[in-house]
């Protein structure tokens, strides 16, 4: 008999905290989730299966995001009306991102997206913030009607990409903020933290109906959450936005680079099942 595999951390209250915190301080830093730590945290560290390990994170992700998002708009770098916006788009594209899963060869997208950001990592590595009319880390572009109505289509393709990949939304919402919109790299990174608030919330419930949510597990992760987002979100704001958005870029790169690192993975699976048809 096979010994049931055994976790690399202890399943204890405390790694849940301290790993919600850590990851808490990249959702704050970078305008992210930090389901980009969450999860391989719960899945690789703690072996919690990977249905799980999705759902549960949500939770994480709302403490951590409500922190973040708050401690930006003290600072007065929210952009509600485009949070409001990119919101409306993105949940619709969420549900069309879902249906799109199943239909579109998942592998192509892969490559494809995983080929935009590392250009868009490269950019934001080399160029950091860019021109002069994005230095300002609380740079907002005018709410004019046509700028509300593009807010709408771009938060519909965030919501699109990031339900169909898999993807935390910050991911795209803060370099589409930034290099389609004219947003300063700090105001994106608030407002994309604002957004991930409502979305979070809407897939942690939409997770549980299916039973996979754990929200005590869920709760602990967000009460080191709530500590760790005003923290990276402060000292976000405490940075140049030329070096918030090259360090932006670098996390761009690292999750390039894991999708790559998915895509050989699967080739080299799909490649090997026929040489064993009893498998």
């Amino acid at each position: 008999m096979h010994e049931p595999a055994r976790s690399p951390l202890p399943d204890a209250w405390w790694v849940h905290v301290v790993g919600g915190a850590v990851a808490g301080v990249v959702a704050g830093l970078f305008g992210v989730g930090g389901g980009i730590l969450l999860v391989p945290l719960l899945v690789l560290a703690l072996s919690k299966p990977q249905h799980v390990a999705h759902a549960t994170s949500l939770v994480g992700v709302v403490f951590a995001a409500t922190s973040g998002a708050v401690r930006f708009a003290l600072a007065d770098h929210v952009a509600f009306v485009g949070a409001a916006a990119l919101v409306g788009g993105a949940v619709v594209g969420a549900r069309l991102g879902a249906g799109l899963a199943h239909r579109l060869p998942e592998r192509q997208l892969k490559q494809v997206f995983a080929g935009v950001l590392l250009l868009l990592a490269l950019r934001f590595v080399l160029l950091g913030a860019g021109g002069e009319a994005s230095v300002a880390g609380d740079t907002v572009p005018a709410f004019t009607a046509g700028v509300v109505v593009l807010h709408v289509l771009g938060g519909l393709a965030a919501g699109v990409v990031s339900s169909s990949l898999g993807v935390g939304g910050g991911v795209v919402m803060v370099p589409l903020m930034v290099l389609a919109f004219g947003y300063g790299q700090q105001v994106a990174e608030g407002t994309s933290l604002a957004v991930i608030v409502p979305t979070a919330v809407v897939g942690a419930w939409s997770h549980s109906r299916h039973g996979y949510t754990d929200w005590r597990l869920g709760a602990r992760l967000g009460a080191g959450s709530l500590t760790g987002g005003v923290i990276g979100a402060s000292m976000a704001l405490a940075l140049e936005p030329d070096v918030l958005a090259r360090l932006f870029g670098g996390l761009m790169l690292l999750v390039a680079l894991l999708f790559v690192q998915r895509i050989r993975r699967e080739v080299r699976g799909r490649a090997a099942s026929p040489t064993n048809p009893s498998s």
